[in-house]
Formats: C-alpha cells, structure tokens, sequence
C-alpha cells in the first residue's frame, strides 16, 4: 500500500481511496478510531468489533524474540 492524497471537501469529509479501504477489509458502516498525534499527524485505526480478543496475545507475539533497545533505536531513526 502506497501513500494515497485525499482532499477534504467543503462539508470537511475525505474518501478512503478504494486501494486502503480493501486493504484493511473497511466497509460501509465500519468504525473507526482517530488519533491525533502531539506533531499534528493525524490516524484512523479500524475499530476491533472486541478490545479484549483484539489484544488478547497482542503483547507475547509482538516482543517474542525482539531486541527492544535496537527496536527503539531504528525506529526513533524512521521517525529523523
């Protein structure tokens, strides 16, 4: 998935481009969740239809076998 520019429209609406809406298999009537970051950065996650399965695990796969202080390095350098 590609970087995609949107416009907000007058009403102040965007359109998911079609590509990112299959991608995270978004339909109509989907929630979604919007995060404002501190720099100004603006993300819409896909609402879980249930928290508690979506985190369930979550942790124990994510960190298995990670180097957290090399994670924490390369991702601060993504971020430069």
């Amino acid at each position: 998935m590609t970087d995609k520019e949107v416009k907000l429209s007058s009403k102040n609406q965007i359109v998911i481009p079609k590509e990112a809406r299959e991608y995270i298999h978004l339909k109509a009537g989907d929630k979604l969740l919007l995060t404002v970051s501190t720099s100004g950065h603006i993300m819409l996650w896909k609402r879980p239809e249930s928290y508690t399965k979506h985190m369930k695990g979550l942790g124990r796969e994510l960190w298995k076998g990670l180097n957290i202080k090399e994670y924490m390095e390369n991702l601060r350098k993504e971020w430069k």
